[in-house]
């Protein structure tokens, strides 16, 4: 990532950030009349859209079910481009799940992963994240807890990325990168 979203690489995480709020699992004590309960958000809304309109199947591509679903960035045209072609570029690299490589290129595993998560019962919540391209230059997926702080099993997606070195050097001076002069 970094390098190809360039001087938009502090806006990787908003993005992600807002994926990981439309595959959440909302649980909800309480709703305000005219609502009841259950409410339809997150994972489970994304399970029903998913079952009318096939998001996430072999006739899109990761790139256009994510602007399907408005994840690119809508406040930024280039960042959502970029991450668009991000996406699409990770046809180049390969996909694991649960740590066994599939053979899928990476953009296919991700939309396999999510299409086989919506044929459960109950999905689970989906969490995106990142990793080092330099420790492993697949997309990664896994089952687990991502979030010690929450207690709920999580599809895990991984994208590879690597720093944009170019950074430091339009930082201004004495604030280069880890703080240093």
């Amino acid at each position: 990532m970094g390098p190809f979203f360039r001087q938009d690489d502090h806006l990787i995480s908003s993005l992600l950030d807002l994926a990981n709020l439309r595959f959440s699992r909302v649980v909800t004590e309480a709703a305000s009349p005219p609502l009841s309960l259950p409410l339809m958000d997150g994972i489970d809304e994304l399970k029903s859209l998913h079952q009318a309109f096939a998001i996430f199947s072999d006739e899109h591509s990761l790139a256009d079910s994510f602007a399907l679903l408005g994840l690119g960035g809508f406040w930024n045209p280039a960042l959502k481009n970029k991450f668009y072609a991000y996406l699409n570029g990770l046809s180049r690299e390969r996909f694991a799940m649960d740590g066994t490589d599939t053979g899928e290129a990476g953009d296919r595993g991700v939309v396999t992963a999510l299409r086989k998560n919506f044929e459960l019962d109950v999905p689970q919540p989906v969490y995106f994240t990142t990793h080092k391209l330099g420790d492993d230059p697949r997309v990664l997926a896994y089952h687990g807890k991502p979030l010690l702080y929450m207690e709920d099993d999580y599809l895990t997606i991984s994208f590879p990325m690597t720093p944009w070195t170019g950074r430091a050097a339009l930082l201004p001076q004495g604030a280069g990168a880890a703080g240093k002069p």
